[in-house]
């Protein structure tokens, strides 16, 4: 259970997870593909180049955060999507590598100031239980 403090900070990032959402989630796919090329090979490069994978992530965080004090809303999301990593050979070991590059994305998107330590401290435990959905 995260702790009402965490579930404030990450709901707080709402907004400007809908507005920046996408740049965020382009700037992590080059990032993690950059420094972990053999995860490309797990992810449509279709959509990648089309943009479509990028645009789906950013909405899923946003929705993430926007709904952290009721995440059963997005049960039926969170299925499907568990649905397609299990099809794909996502694995458990894949989680810590995309939270690394999402939380470290998040820092170099926005900036130290709009993303200072306590907000990445704040997100780095719900990411880390993404990999148990």
């Amino acid at each position: 259970m995260l702790s009402a403090t965490i579930r404030q900070q990450v709901k707080a990032t709402a907004p400007i997870l809908k507005q920046h959402g996408v740049l965020l989630t382009s700037h992590f796919y080059q990032r993690m593909f950059q420094h972990n090329p053999e995860l490309k090979n797990i992810f449509n490069q279709g959509h990648q180049h089309a943009g479509q994978q990028q645009q789906a992530l950013a909405m899923a965080v946003a929705a993430y955060a926007e709904h952290i004090d009721a995440p059963e809303v997005l049960l039926p999301v969170l299925e499907r999507v568990a649905h397609k990593h299990a099809s794909l050979g996502i694995r458990a070991e894949h989680y810590p590598i995309v939270g690394k590059h999402l939380l470290a994305s998040i820092r170099e998107v926005l900036g130290e100031e709009a993303a200072p330590d306590s907000l990445l401290e704040a997100w780095a435990p719900p990411i880390s239980n993404w990999q148990t959905c």
